[in-house]
């Protein structure tokens, strides 16, 4: 390794060839820091319009939860009434959907459902309704 001659005993020539190797020292510095930012920055962009599009997207297929009362017709039961307000998007089977309808209604296993009798149910739909 050379030995560096002290700044008062350098000549002209090699104060300047010293000067231009600490000016584009430093401009390198600068430049790979500027880079680094730029990508750092980039990176962050990345990841948070990811984690964005994430969100969007899963709130885009969202439903919203309802209740509805009706009333109970001749001849019917807990099935047909699945049949008409399940939603298989959020339920996995008729079962889970007649269960959460029997808490709702405070209805246990023993218990029947007869024509006329009010009942209230939930349903899913994408429309919000305020």
């Amino acid at each position: 390794m050379r030995e560096q001659k002290n700044i008062r005993e350098m000549s002209d020539r090699e104060l300047r060839s010293y000067k231009r190797a600490l000016r584009l020292r430093k401009e390198r510095r600068c430049k790979v820091l500027r880079i680094s930012i730029i990508a750092i920055a980039t990176l962050c962009i990345i990841v948070i319009f990811s984690a964005s599009y994430g969100a969007i997207k899963s709130n885009a297929n969202s439903k919203f939860k309802y209740y509805t009362s009706i009333t109970v017709e001749a001849g019917e039961n807990l099935w047909d009434i699945a049949d008409e307000y399940i939603d298989y998007d959020i339920y996995e089977n008729k079962n889970k959907y007649i269960a959460e309808v029997k808490s709702i209604n405070h209805l246990d296993e023993s218990s029947t459902i007869v024509a006329g009798q009010m009942l209230i149910v939930p349903y899913y739909s994408a429309e919000f309704v305020y």
